[in-house]
């Protein structure tokens, strides 16, 4: 008959563990990139024109505030039932964590990976933006669309070296998109169209 592992082995799989998957998950779905690149394909969203540069401080108060609410209930928790019944929550909420994390990696991926193409639509590029690299991006050139029969401005980072035509401002061009399997709009091509005379 065996022996149930010692406390700390047992929290140090729980600590690393769950990390570790996310992690595997990624290099495996990276590896798969490798093999069979993903279409060309690139978001399409609504122009957000400037960013308010004190934007960060609500998100980040309504984080503290929960982080606030979740160590008073987890002290009264422990008063109440004491620090077994706490810790096993917690180990459940850190592994439920990186459970989502995982799903949300995968269907991220197989959201690119599986788009449903739809009819053309009619732009006009009236503004771009060198975007720089960064931990987020490629960066490349941010284009601002105005699309026919759309009330708002769209935006589609283009990454430098995709070999696609280079777009002219002011130009009309049909755009060629997709809808991501679950949520999103791809922008997949264009063709340049000649100005009206």
């Amino acid at each position: 008959m065996s022996t149930p592992p010692p406390q700390p082995q047992r929290a140090a799989w729980l600590g690393f563990a769950p990390v570790a998957a996310w992690v595997a998950l990624r290099w495996v779905l990276s590896w798969l990139d490798e093999r069979q690149p993903p279409p060309a394909a690139w978001a399409l969203a609504p122009f957000t024109g400037t960013q308010d540069p004190w934007a960060w401080l609500r998100p980040l108060g309504g984080v503290m505030a929960a982080l606030l609410v979740l160590a008073l209930l987890a002290r009264r928790l422990q008063r109440r039932h004491g620090a077994g019944l706490l810790g096993r929550m917690l180990a459940v909420a850190w592994v439920a964590l990186w459970l989502v994390a995982c799903a949300a990696q995968l269907m991220a991926w197989q959201n690119r990976r599986q788009l449903a193409p739809q009819p053309p639509l009619l732009a006009e590029p009236i503004g771009r933006h060198a975007q720089p690299p960064s931990l987020r991006s490629l960066g490349g050139t941010l284009w601002v669309l105005r699309v026919a029969g759309q009330a708002d401005l769209q935006q589609v980072l283009v990454p430098d070296g995709t070999g696609a035509t280079p777009l002219q401002l002011h130009q009309p061009l049909r755009l060629h998109w997709a809808r991501g399997r679950w949520h999103g709009r791809y922008v997949t091509g264009w063709d340049m169209l000649q100005p009206a005379p």
